[in-house]
C-alpha cells in the first residue's frame, strides 16, 4: 500500500502525528515513495527559509538538494548520527527509510541543532511531551546518552551507551551510575553542578569526545546528562572548524562573498617539485600590477590559480570577476565587457549598464577561454590594456580603470597567431607574466593528495565515511593518464561516491573506461608499451562517451570532464568521425 493512501486512511491518526512533529522543536521532515514532502515542520521552515504550503508536495530535491533523503529511499539504509552545516550551525541528522509491509513507502529525517544539547536537560520536563520522538533519535543515534539526578541514579540511557557499558537500558535505569560504569571509566560519570564543553578521552582503543550538561529546574541543578561521542574525531572535527572559521572570521568570510573569489593557494592541492614551484611564484606574482596569462590543458586548474592570484594580491578586498570569452555570443560580448550608454542599441536598459571591466574597477579581471575571442574585440581588449580605460557602447567619454587582467586559455596561442586568428600585438600585452599549469600526468606525484582531498570533500558532502580506494583501484588511478587532469579526477572520485556502499572504493565504483584498466590489461603491457596500451582505453574511452551521448560532443566531453575542444582534438588524433 503506498504511503499516500495509507495516510488518507487514516487521517486522524496523521493528525494527532502532525501536532506532535509541529510542536518538536528538531527539524522534522518526511517524503513519500516518490520522494515528495509530506511533512514539513516549523523548525524545518525556519532553518531552510521554506514554508511548509510551498514544500508540500514537491519533490526534496527541489525544496534541499542534496539531501541524503533519497539515497535513503533508494537503498532502504538508514543514515545515523549525520552532521550537516546549515549556516554557522552545526546539526546533527537522522534518516531512517519508512517501512511498511515489507515495502518502503517513504523517509524521514529529524534533525537537532548540536550546541542545542546543553538546553536538552534543562527542557527535560517538557520533553516528555514528545518522548517517544526523543526516544527514537537517542535510541539511533551512534552517540551515547545518559543521564542521573542529584542522588545519582541513571534516569535515561540510550541503546548505543547500553552496549557500550554492556547492560540495558532497563537495567539500568533507576540504578547508582557506579554501579553501572566501570570504575575504570570516571571520565563517563557527569559531574553536576557546571557545563563541562568537549573532553577528548580514549575509550576502549577509540578516541571520543564526552560533553557534560547540568539539568536545572527553577534554578536547581538537579542532575546532568552526558553524551559521548564514538565517531571518529577527524570527520567530526572538518565541519565544526567550517563553522569555527565562519564565526570568528566573518570579514573574511564577508570578503570573498562580496569579491567574487573563493579559492586561495591553499586550496592548490599538491607537493610536486612543479606545485610547489607554482605556488611560489603565483605568491610573488600576485604582489604586483601586471597582466597575467595561464595557460595549460582543460582541467588543470586555471581558475583556481586566478582566484589564489587574487586573494593573494593587495586587491584581495576588491571585486573578483569573471568572463568566460567562449560562452558569450560575440554580438553581445563588447557590452558585457565595456558596457552600455541608454539608447546604444534596440533593448538597452534604461540608464544604461556597467560592463565587466568597470564592475572590476579596484580588483580583478578573469578572462577566461581568451583564445576563442573575436578577432575585432581583440583590437578593443588591446587598447583598454595599453590606456587604461574603458569606452561604453554608445559613449564616447573614455572612462579610467584600475583593473588587474589575468587571462586564461588551453590553446596554443602563438598557433593561432600563425593562423592569423589572434592578434600578436594582444598577445605579447596578455604574456607579461606566463604560468603554466602542468597536466596531472607531469605531477604524478599530487596524485595521493589530490584523491584523499576529494575523498575528504566529498564526504562532507555526501554524509560518508570512505576512507580510500582498493589497491586494485589505486593501481588504475596511478597507471591512468588522466586527459582531463584534476577536472576529471574530481569527477571519477564523485561518480564512487554515489556508488560506493562500504568505506572503501572499489574497481567497480570506477567508470567503465578504468575498469576496463584491469590486471588482465595490465599483464598485456608485456607485448605492448603502456603509453599504447593507455591510447586504446582512451580513444575507447571516447568512443563510448560520443556513443552515450547519441553524437553530441558537448555532452561528451562533459561526461569526460574534458573541453570541447580537447575532445575534437582526440577525435581527430585517433580518426575518430560520425
Amino acid at each position: 500500500m503506498a504511503l499516500n493512501k495509507y495516510l488518507v486512511e487514516n487521517a486522524g491518526l496523521l493528525s494527532d502525528y502532525l501536532d506532535i512533529f509541529n510542536s518538536v522543536h528538531n527539524i522534522v521532515i518526511a517524503v513519500d515513495h516518490q520522494g515528495r514532502v509530506i511533512v514539513f515542520n516549523p523548525t524545518a521552515e525556519r532553518v531552510f527559509n521554506c514554508r511548509a504550503e510551498r514544500a508540500m508536495g514537491r519533490l526534496i530535491s527541489e525544496v534541499i538538494p542534496g539531501t541524503g533523503l533519497l539515497k535513503v529511499l533508494k537503498t532502504g539504509k538508514p543514515h545515523i548520527g549525520r552532521k550537516f552545516v546549515r549556516g554557522n550551525t552545526l546539526y546533527v541528522v537522522n534518516r531512517t527509510p519508512i517501512i511498511r509491509n515489507n515495502a518502503i513507502v517513504g523517509a524521514i529525517g529529524v534533525a537537532q541543532e548540536i550546541s542545542e544539547l546543553q538546553y536538552l536537560a534543562a527542557e527535560l520536563e517538557e520533553a516528555r511531551e514528545v518522548n517517544g520522538i526523543l526516544e527514537s533519535i537517542f535510541n539511533s543515534s551512534r552517540d551515547g546518552y545518559i543521564a542521573i539526578n542529584n542522588r545519582g541514579e541513571i534516569i535515561m540511557l540510550n541503546q548505543t551507551m547500553a552496549d557500550f557499558l554492556e547492560t540495558t537500558p532497563d537495567d539500568a535505569i533507576g540504578r547508582q551510575i557506579t554501579e553501572v560504569v566501570p570504575v575504570t571509566e570516571p571520565d563517563l560519570i557527569p559531574r553536576t553542578g557546571k557545563l563541562q564543553q568537549g573532553k577528548v578521552i580514549r575509550l576502549r582503543g577509540r578516541e571520543t569526545l564526552v560533553i557534560h550538561y547540568p539539568i536545572h529546574k527553577r534554578g536547581q541543578v538537579v542532575g546532568a546528562v552526558s553524551k559521548i561521542i564514538f565517531q571518529d574525531m577527524e570527520q567530526l572535527v572538518a565541519p565544526a572548524g567550517q563553522w569555527h572559521s565562519l564565526r570568528h572570521n566573518p570579514d573574511r568570510a564577508e570578503q570573498e562573498r562580496s569579491s567574487g573569489a573563493r579559492y586561495t593557494l591553499d586550496n592548490l592541492i599538491g607537493t610536486s617539485p612543479a606545485m610547489v614551484q607554482l605556488k611560489e611564484t603565483i605568491r610573488r606574482v600576485a604582489q604586483g600590477p601586471s597582466t597575467v596569462l595561464l595557460h595549460g590543458e582543460s582541467g588543470t586548474g586555471k581558475e583556481l590559480v586566478a582566484h589564489a592570484l587574487h586573494t593573494s594580491s593587495p586587491r584581495r578586498r576588491g571585486p573578483f570577476v569573471k568572463v568566460n570569452c567562449a560562452a558569450v555570443p560575440e554580438n553581445l560580448l563588447e557590452s558585457e565587457l565595456f558596457g552600455y550608454q541608454e539608447g546604444a542599441f534596440t533593448g538597452a536598459r534604461k540608464g544604461g549598464q556597467m560592463g565587466k571591466f568597470e564592475q572590476a574597477h579596484g580588483g580583478t579581471i578573469f578572462l577566461d577561454e581568451i583564445g576563442d575571442m573575436p578577432l575585432p574585440m581583440q583590437a578593443k581588449l588591446l587598447r583598454v590594456l595599453q590606456e587604461k580605460e574603458i569606452e561604453r557602447l554608445g559613449d564616447s567619454r573614455p572612462r579610467p580603470l584600475d583593473v588587474r587582467v589575468v587571462a586564461a586559455t588551453n590553446r596554443e596561442l602563438e598557433e593561432l597567431i600563425r593562423q592569423g586568428r589572434f592578434r600578436e600585438d594582444l598577445y605579447y600585452r596578455l604574456n607579461v607574466v606566463s604560468l603554466y599549469l602542468p597536466p596531472l600526468r607531469e605531477r604524478r606525484g599530487d596524485l595521493w593528495d589530490l584523491v584523499r582531498h576529494f575523498i575528504h570533500k566529498f564526504n562532507a558532502g555526501f554524509g560518508l565515511k570512505v576512507r580510500d580506494l582498493s589497491a586494485a583501484a589505486w593501481k588504475i588511478m596511478q597507471s591512468y593518464h588522466w586527459p582531463g587532469n584534476v577536472r576529471e579526477l574530481e569527477n571519477v572520485i564523485e561518480r564512487a561516491f554515489n556508488l560506493v556502499e562500504d568505506d572503501i572504493i572499489e574497481t567497480k565504483h570506477l567508470p567503465p573506461y578504468l575498469q576496463k584498466l584491469d590486471q588482465k590489461a595490465l599483464k598485456n603491457c608485456q607485448q605492448r608499451t603502456l603509453p599504447v596500451l593507455l591510447e586504446e582505453v582512451e580513444k575507447e574511452a571516447l568512443m563510448e562517451a560520443l556513443a552515450a551521448a547519441g553524437g553530441n560532443k558537448m555532452q561528451a566531453a562533459r561526461t569526460l570532464g574534458i573541453s570541447r575542444a580537447w575532445l575534437y582534438k582526440k577525435m581527430k588524433q585517433y580518426g575518430i568521425q560520425l
